[in-house]
């Protein structure tokens, strides 16, 4: 990673889980910010061959076509995606865990919920249509900073965990959604870890 005074650019080879375990969920991050804005952001998933991009004001695309989130609204049409994260102490798994629930429990459960080991890669999911929500904290700023201009320039919403507060990328939590309404929804829904920001 590297930061000048005029901005900052990373790359990031996302998730050394899945790549050990060939599991095809994988990707290179590539994002570049200006004064605490993310410019543009690269996700590619080399196992797939899916490459993501997205430049501020000029949309999203999935290998060189235009993607849109779905725009849903509702919870329980709603496809989740969510991880546990690498952190296991005890406190933040039955947060976690807590969280699953309270999104998959009727009378208002989500359609369904998933987890593909890569935080990158669920926002792209959201970014690209085929999940509506998303939620995490104690991922880093590499791993999320390139996807969130990704879904926000496919019509998503990026957000805070914690309602009223603004989104820092550097506090390690995140909100993506495929409409304002349904990050609310989850705002409400789901707790989140303080962890020491980036």
């Amino acid at each position: 990673v590297s930061t000048q005074s005029t901005g900052s650019s990373g790359i990031n080879a996302e998730y050394g889980m899945n790549f050990v375990h060939r599991f095809p969920h994988t990707c290179i991050v590539i994002g570049f910010s200006y004064q605490k804005v993310v410019q543009f952001g690269v996700v590619y998933n080399p196992v797939l061959n899916k490459l993501y991009t997205a430049r501020r004001g000029l949309g999203a695309q999935l290998n060189g076509f235009p993607i849109r989130v779905t725009g849903e609204k509702v919870l329980t049409k709603a496809q989740l995606v969510c991880e546990m994260g690498g952190e296991r102490s005890e406190q933040t798994i039955q947060t976690k865990l807590r969280n699953i629930a309270a999104v998959t429990t009727e009378p208002e459960a989500c359609h369904g919920l998933r987890m593909q080991g890569s935080a990158a890669l669920n926002m792209c999911a959201v970014a690209e249509g085929c999940a509506d929500g998303y939620w995490e904290s104690g991922m880093h700023i590499w791993d999320i900073a390139a996807a969130s201009v990704i879904v926000t320039e496919a019509g998503g919403v990026v957000l805070s965990p914690k309602e009223g507060e603004e989104l820092d990328l550097t506090k390690r939590r995140i909100i993506a959604a495929s409409s304002a309404e349904l990050g609310y929804t989850l705002q409400c829904k789901v707790s989140h870890v303080e962890y020491k920001a980036d």
